[in-house]
């Protein structure tokens, strides 16, 4: 070869050296809610045609660095990100949990507690604090491409990825290459003791972020790279804070990062996120403006070490070309693991599955969600499983993952009051799951106030439109003369005592996933025990009305609410009728002049609406507002005190529950109500309501205590209110109030209660 010849190959090899450029790969620290930041940053690096060659993302560097690598652009990530599912991850919520088709009345219990009988009596103590189950759920679908497309190899993505996560048995990190994209992402973000964890290949994977932070040598070791631009979101943890759970567990788990960069072969973005902690899922347009700030900062000294520069596609343009070849299709067969034959069957059935359908994402979103609430279901994680993208095979198969609840459950609950109302609540509940779904629940209420026992069983028909067929039954007994001493001071008879007994048969179907409709028949006797006055000795009997009635019933309910009771957020809707046919026997006491006993037919209807709805109005402050209305034709009976006994009573706060308020009661009537409540961080909320009552007709006692009469229409109005501080701990509530009732005598009170002030609900007063 002549020396021209040489020079000429020499030349050859330095200019292919130069128009190669330098490789870049990306690293994303961990960070919580804080690492929205990185989105900031790539947007930075993009619009400054910045090259990213590779990525490697820990904890939600992982789930950034994972949506990046598989297509999406900054703004789409941020727009995925600022979903309500990502936005608002709450503590674990009663009524979300269960689909409204399958929803049974709320209870007094503040904990619920599987236990098991095999090989002795053993309690399972819940932990998890944050649901991530609509998280799972969402990044199936927003990798559901990514699935397809990448052949379970992570070098197949628009851009070659690393996840890294934590292996708690062996404290060593695991770098995740290849596999679901979605679940090693999962598991990634998956905080010890807060988060439901993961399995993947029987392994229990939790966050990258307690082992490395900020992988670095991770990014190394996989690729190499001539440049390691590095994104960092949040500082090492401060000393560990006694009171913040998060700060406990930071220091005891987790490892503190190297965020050092060797400067000759790397640059390090810095975003400054402030002090608050990890959860401020909320602020993520402040994080985003924060990380793009900081990484123009950068630019120029990127640019500096990017000497060689970059002659590949640009990002935006590997976008465009992934994206062109790799699109999903459809859900070819949905497999069902950990559950066995006939509980395959069931689930089948709810997703309406057949041979040869196949499923869109939009049409499994509906019939999944009934899956994810299944009162059976513990947790359920999908898994999008392909042949690749070279595959014949047009479709991806789903895999659900799932977890069923235990059968055996007890329920606690504990209500303390400032009023002398002090109740507990025990209940025991027993779930099977086959073709159908059975499900019996006993329960007990016992107190100064109130005391029930009840039964529930049902069992339920899966199918497309699923059907309930229950059956409830209830002895119950209110004695408002045991809270006497707290009644408001006037002359109204205390001695009043309200026994309910019922056993009915129910038919369910859904309505969408939060509504139902509900048609049953039930047998209904009411038994009232009262004095006309207050002027009675032990020696003294009571006057009885007894009643017993065949009750058909048709009822509708909308239900979204986020809490069984003190919610802040959701809407409700009840719409009922009911019938009574039966008939009437009132014994007088001994101390009712003038009184005779009754025996006679009585037949009347109920119509009842009510309505609950929560407004967000400003981003601490929500209006709640509230209407009940309540149309019937019971009538009048031959004293005043047994009519209020068989009218209904309008109280729209809690603690008007174990008051007997004759002003707010009354055959038809019209309630509406305005509260604001102010969201004091997330466990406390500032309550004040307010309340206008106005019955059609109010009941009026004669001169002579006889015949009760009804007034002109409209001719009377009551208003009641309310300003409490409520704080929601991790089990349970508590409030302080300061009440009004429009009542004689002391209209004021003062109440700190703990517990939740639930009853079950009553046929008569529904």
């Amino acid at each position: 070869m002549s020396l021209r010849h040489l020079l000429l190959v020499i030349v050859f090899l330095l200019n292919s050296f130069m128009l190669s450029g330098q490789e870049v790969t990306v690293v994303l620290s961990g960070g919580g809610a804080k690492a929205f930041s990185h989105i900031g940053v790539l947007k930075a690096l993009e619009q400054n045609d910045v090259p990213i060659d590779q990525i490697v993302g820990t904890s939600m560097g992982a789930l950034i660095g994972g949506l990046y690598a598989a297509g999406y652009s900054p703004d789409q990530i941020q727009t995925l990100l600022s979903n309500p599912y990502f936005a608002d991850i709450n503590r674990l919520r009663v009524n979300d949990k269960v689909a409204y088709y399958q929803h049974y009345e709320p209870n007094a219990s503040f904990i619920s507690l599987p236990f098991y009988i095999n090989n002795g009596l053993r309690v399972e103590l819940p932990f998890r604090v944050f649901d991530l189950q609509d998280v799972d759920y969402y990044l199936m679908q927003a990798f559901s491409h990514a699935a397809s497309a990448a052949s379970c190899s992570y070098d197949s993505l628009m851009i070659p990825f690393r996840c890294v996560s934590s292996d708690i048995d062996s404290a060593k990190i695991v770098v995740m290459s290849q596999g679901d994209i979605a679940k090693a992402i999962r598991t990634s973000m998956t905080f010890p003791l807060l988060i439901r964890p993961v399995e993947i290949d029987g392994q229990l994977l939790f966050d990258g972020g307690m082992y490395d932070n900020f992988p670095v040598e991770v990014a190394r070791e996989a690729f190499n790279p001539d440049l390691i631009i590095g994104s960092k979101a949040v500082r090492n943890f401060s000393r560990a804070n006694p009171d913040n759970l998060v700060s406990l567990l930071q220091n005891m788990l987790m490892q503190k990062a190297n965020f050092n960069i060797d400067t000759t072969s790397g640059v390090l973005i810095e975003t400054v996120t402030g002090d608050e902690d990890i959860f401020h899922f909320g602020r993520i347009e402040e994080y985003v403006d924060s990380g793009y700030v900081a990484a123009i900062r950068m630019i120029p000294d990127i640019k500096n070490k990017l000497q060689h520069g970059h002659t590949g596609l640009s990002v935006k343009e590997k976008r465009q070309e992934y994206l062109k070849r790799h699109m999903f299709d459809s859900i070819n067969e949905v497999r069902f693991e950990g559950v066995n034959g006939p509980q395959q069957q069931y689930f089948s059935r709810i997703l309406g599955l057949k041979p040869g359908r196949r499923l869109t994402m939009e049409s499994l979103d509906k019939y999944f969600r009934r899956i994810q609430r299944n009162e059976n279901v513990k947790s359920v994680y999908p898994v999008l499983a392909s042949d690749g993208p070279d595959s014949k095979k047009p479709a991806t198969d789903l895999i659900l993952e799932m977890k069923l609840e235990d059968p055996l459950r007890a329920d606690l609950g504990l209500y303390i009051s400032s009023s002398g109302v002090n109740e507990a609540y025990v209940g025991l509940g027993y779930m099977h799951l086959g073709k159908t779904a059975k499900h019996v629940n006993l329960s007990a209420q016992f107190g100064t106030f109130y005391n029930s026992v009840a039964a529930m069983g049902r069992v339920e028909f899966p199918g497309r439109i699923p059907a309930i067929l229950q059956i409830n039954m209830l002895t119950s007994r209110k004695n408002y003369f045991s809270n006497a001493r707290y009644f408001f001071e006037d002359d109204f008879p205390a001695y009043i005592i309200v026994d309910e007994n019922y056993a009915e048969l129910s038919l369910g179907l859904p309505s969408g996933l939060n509504a139902a409709f509900n048609v049953g028949l039930s047998n209904l006797n009411i038994n009232f025990i009262y004095y006309q006055n207050n002027y009675f000795s032990r020696s003294d009997t009571a006057d009885i009305s007894n009643f017993y009635f065949a009750v058909p019933f048709f009822e509708y309910e909308y239900n979204t609410l986020n809490k069984k009771d003190y919610a802040n957020g959701g809407r409700l809707f009840y719409a009922g009728l009911n019938a009574y046919f039966g008939n009437e026997h009132t014994t007088p006491g001994s101390i009712s002049q003038g009184q005779v006993e009754v025996r006679t037919n009585r037949q009347f209807y109920d119509l009842r609406l009510r309505y609950k709805d929560y407004f967000q109005i400003a981003s601490p402050l929500v209006l709640k507002v509230s209407a009940d209305l309540t149309l019937s034709n019971r009538p009048l009976l031959n004293n005043y005190v047994a009519s209020l006994l068989l009218s209904t009573q309008f109280e729209p706060e809690d603690f008007m529950q174990t008051l007997f308020l004759q002003n707010y009661r009354s055959p038809s009537y019209g309630g509406f109500g305005l509260s604001g409540i102010m969201k004091l961080g997330r466990p406390f909320d500032l309550r004040i309501s307010g309340y206008s009552f106005v019955p059609y007709q109010k009941i009026l006692d004669s001169a002579d205590g006889l015949q009760p009469t009804l007034s002109d229409p409209l001719n009377y109005a009551y208003f009641a209110a309310s300003t409490q501080l409520v704080f929601h701990p991790p089990i349970g509530v508590i409030s302080a109030s300061v009440n009004y009732v429009d009542q004689p005598g002391n209209k004021f009170g003062f109440l700190i209660n703990l517990g939740y002030l639930i009853f079950n609900k009553s046929r008569l007063y529904r």
